[in-house]
């Protein structure tokens, strides 16, 4: 099996669907996001989400989002990228 790289001069972060990630368990979605007011406020923050049009949640401190919120991309310059 080949080992997968990128060495393109844009990187960019891996993303989530939201509908996914409000199917899972409590248990479950607690291991993938963290929220400071626990899982219930995570659900609710990732329910807002959708109703602002956004279909994913991309994983790490994303700052260049594309509407519906995946990732846009960063140079390769930028070293932030997961």
């Amino acid at each position: 099996m080949s080992k997968l790289s990128h060495d393109g001069p844009t990187t960019y972060h891996i993303h989530i669907p939201l509908h996914v990630l409000l199917s899972y368990s409590d248990k479950k979605l607690g291991e993938i996001v963290t929220h400071p007011d626990g899982v219930q406020a995570a659900r609710a923050e990732l329910r807002e989400m959708q109703l602002m049009g956004m279909t994913v949640l991309a994983a790490g401190k994303c700052d260049n989002k594309n509407p519906d919120g995946s990732c846009a991309g960063h140079p390769s310059a930028t070293k932030e990228a997961a």
